[in-house]
């Protein structure tokens, strides 16, 4: 039986391989998705594999490692982190040829047909930035 979950885990399997096209399948071309660290609104599966093209170009190696998944009702909530290394540009920044380990939680509605309706990405880019070196870490009075 292929649960929301099961969709879900194959999505971030897919971006794991930098496959587009298979991170959006388990979607409604009408998905909406929201990134809440920088208050982003993405109205369609193109928008949202758009916007994720971001991190290939960012980190040649980009995956996702250490998920968990729960389900409640037609919600999926998942956590995991995303690490690499940076080797391309990212939101206008350099290269930085540092690791990086991203902190990640989602939480996905799906229909009853079993795709994803609507997303939510809460996603540490703050702390992403100043493993990468672009930000300074604050400073503690």
């Amino acid at each position: 039986m292929n649960t929301p979950a099961d969709t879900l885990r194959r999505a971030h399997e897919a971006f794991s391989r930098h496959d587009l096209v298979a991170v959006i399948e388990g979607m409604r071309p009408d998905v909406v998705v929201y990134g809440h660290a920088a208050g982003q609104r993405f109205p369609s599966a193109d928008a949202f594999a758009q916007f994720l093209g971001m991190y290939f170009t960012m980190s040649s190696d980009i995956e996702i490692v250490d998920a968990e998944y729960v389900t409640a009702g037609n919600k999926v909530i998942a956590q995991f982190r995303a690490v690499g290394n940076q080797d391309g540009p990212f939101l206008g920044f350099p290269p930085s040829g540092r690791p990086f380990s991203l902190d990640v939680a989602e939480i996905w509605t799906f229909d009853g047909e079993g795709y994803a309706v609507e997303g939510h990405n809460y996603a540490d880019t703050l702390g992403l930035l100043i493993q990468l070196g672009h930000v300074p870490a604050p400073v503690m009075a």
